[in-house]
């Protein structure tokens, strides 16, 4: 496995999750509130999961290098508002609003925007380091595609 691997497999997922995201704002603009809630439903799932990952295998590992109120706090107080943004838009497209949704799912893109690019530059590669010094990289990477497989079955 490659320096990066879990840098890698992470930052993949969030081009993935990017693109369901936009796929929910096109449906959205072409008026196909159905096909917007199809798209949204395939990413909030998406993102739960991408954010257990974190949560369950990185986090920690971090808590342990940089103490409790260091940055996987900081992540963990932007995962709570990812997810209450995921749950505002969720509602909105059952509730047919869609002016509404565009405007959560902007703000909801701008967040994640930022948050990603903490994780992408700082958070991942420093996790990356950790567990290698740990010797858990591999475990870990393997923990997360074992997750991954598990929910899709």
């Amino acid at each position: 496995m490659s320096a990066g691997a879990i840098a890698d497999y992470l930052e993949s997922d969030h081009r993935r999750l990017d693109g369901l995201l936009a796929e929910t704002v096109d449906a959205l603009a072409a008026g196909s509130m159905a096909q917007a809630a199809r798209a949204f439903a395939q990413f909030q799932e998406g993102i739960e999961r991408h954010i257990g990952l974190e949560e369950q295998l990185l986090l920690p590992h971090f808590d342990e290098a940089t103490g409790p109120s260091g940055p996987a706090q900081a992540m963990r107080e932007e995962h709570g508002r990812i997810l209450n943004g995921v749950c505002n838009i969720a509602l909105r497209l059952h509730s047919n609003d869609r002016a509404r949704c565009f405007e959560e799912l902007d703000s909801l893109a701008r967040l994640l925007s930022t948050h990603n690019l903490k994780e992408e530059r700082v958070l991942y590669p420093v996790a990356e380091r950790i567990l290698a010094s740990l010797g858990q990289r591999d475990d870990i990477l393997a923990r997360m595609q074992e997750m991954v497989l598990n929910e899709a079955e």
